[in-house]
């Protein structure tokens, strides 16, 4: 039957409706009701938005272990066809009406696993065959019988709460663990690299790294890195055993592309990742707690306060970071062409930090006030050991930088 204004009072739009998927045959609707916990169970799930609903396949047995129903909202129609049929011909058929009952709101599927069934059903020593005790160990009407009174033939049933951990279904696939495998012409768009460095934490006792990994070194060879750009990089460390990667770039002026750089640190130094040095890589094979005069590659966190107008000579660093163009994928730098290329990672009395939270090292920072502080520090005695916090800094030093 089509819709029309005639007949718009047939199709009950206002009625809203849940359907229950049942997972079954219904062949019996008292049956199916009293399976799901009866009418009035059925309501109080209906009335409640986060409730799940039980279905037990055997409602007369306590141990019975139900299957739950999970609601969702849905957006359906609940139909009421009319077929007519005929005796003389069985195999025709034709609607004569077509009726809509209600809109379906919200839907009930089961489709989570039913826990483990444990029936108390045992084999009798005496008839040897398996039989049912459960009017035996469920006591009907009022027990008044003490339970230390139980007869020795019936046996003991108590099954656990639930079986099972979890009803959703796990898609974990034991397998043997995967082995890296280094081919000679490694992919050039994937995002993330592998780079093997070293990242060392920094303790009194335990021995600082003295060579690089092979994989660091293959990874020269297998990204076609320039010699040129790998020997710039050996001089710096071997003029300098300590550097920031910051620092490494602007001093040097090395024009190399940050991902290189990434690729060939690994294989000439290690970094600290905590400590007085942290931040910083050292080169391989040496050891910072065992020279006095490392002292000056140690990390000052330098910060600036926002006030007044100096937000506007000042920039935030992740502001002035380079962006991604989302629509070719592609970085595009966000510094302007009349700015300079090398960011100033030395400090004097005339200089203004290029960000609000810059790190330097001591040896960068060209204030005379800072050169005699380090030059007052005592050199330590024989057998003396650098502290873990403050290195070969005297604790309690303080420093003050005019800005």
């Amino acid at each position: 039957m089509e819709y029309s204004a005639k007949n718009a009072y047939q199709h009950q739009f206002h009625r809203n409706l849940v359907c229950v998927v049942y997972p079954g045959i219904v062949k019996n609707p008292d049956r199916m009701i009293e399976t799901l916990g009866g009418i009035r169970e059925i309501s109080n799930t209906f009335g409640q938005e986060k409730r799940r609903l039980e279905l037990r396949f055997r409602p007369e047995c306590i141990y019975s272990k139900p299957a739950f129903g999970d609601g969702r909202p849905a957006t359906g129609l609940l139909l009421k066809v009319v077929v007519q049929r005929r005796k003389s011909q069985p195999d025709y058929r034709a609607v004569s009406s077509v009726q809509i009952a209600g809109c379906v709101r919200r839907i009930f599927n089961f489709d989570s696993l039913c826990d483990f069934q444990q029936l108390p059903a045992f084999r009798m020593p005496a008839s040897g065959k398996v039989e049912c005790v459960y009017s035996d160990i469920v006591p009907k009407g009022v027990n008044t019988k003490s339970p230390l009174e139980k007869p020795t033939t019936i046996p003991f049933f108590l099954p656990p709460v639930c079986f099972s951990r979890t009803d959703s279904i796990n898609s974990f696939v034991l397998r043997e663990p995967k082995t890296q495998k280094i081919s000679p012409i490694e992919s050039t768009y994937r995002r993330r690299r592998q780079k093997y460095g070293i990242y060392h934490p920094f303790t009194l006792t335990e021995p600082v790294p003295e060579t690089a990994n092979a994989q660091a070194q293959h990874m020269l060879t297998s990204k076609i890195i320039s010699p040129d750009d790998v020997e710039k990089v050996r001089a710096a460390f071997k003029a300098r055993p300590i550097w920031t990667k910051n620092a490494l770039v602007n001093i040097n002026r090395l024009v190399i592309n940050s991902q290189t750089l990434g690729l060939i640190l690994p294989s000439v130094a290690f970094y600290y990742v905590n400590g007085p040095w942290r931040g910083t890589w050292v080169r391989y094979g040496y050891d910072p707690r065992k020279h006095f005069e490392a002292r000056v590659y140690q990390l000052l966190d330098f910060r600036v306060r926002s006030i007044g107008s100096l937000h506007e000579c000042i920039k935030i660093k992740r502001l002035s970071l380079t962006k991604i163009n989302y629509r070719t994928a592609e970085p595009t730098a966000a510094v302007k062409e009349d700015e300079q290329n090398f960011i100033n990672c030395t400090f004097d009395e005339d200089t203004i930090p290029p960000y609000r939270v810059i790190f330097y090292q001591y040896c960068d920072i060209h204030l005379k006030k800072i050169q005699e502080m380090l030059k007052k520090v005592p050199s330590p005695k024989s057998g003396t050991v650098c502290d873990e916090r403050n290195g070969w800094l005297r604790t309690g030093s303080t420093i003050s930088v005019a800005t």
